[in-house]
């Protein structure tokens, strides 16, 4: 009887993701959405930061942008 190779985790998870299924195109599909969609609330956030009529709306914006580009593991955390 043939014994079978065991492939390392990360070896497996890898075939996983290659292997062309329905279920991870979705998932594919659905993290493009939402990198798409946190791209878009970032560029509006800046545009409010920079462009708010108020003082206050300015800084509402801007500190909501920092914390949001905070999830980045570039960005430094300072304001």
């Amino acid at each position: 009887m043939p014994t079978r190779r065991h492939w390392p985790a990360r070896t497996a998870a890898a075939a996983l993701l290659l292997v062309p299924t329905a279920v991870v195109r979705t998932a594919l599909a659905y993290a493009g959405i939402a990198l798409l969609t946190l791209l878009a609330l970032t560029a509006a956030l800046a545009l409010g930061a920079a462009y708010a009529p108020h003082p206050a709306h300015r800084t509402a914006a801007r500190r909501t942008l920092h914390l949001l580009l905070r999830l980045a593991p570039w960005y430094p955390d300072r304001p």
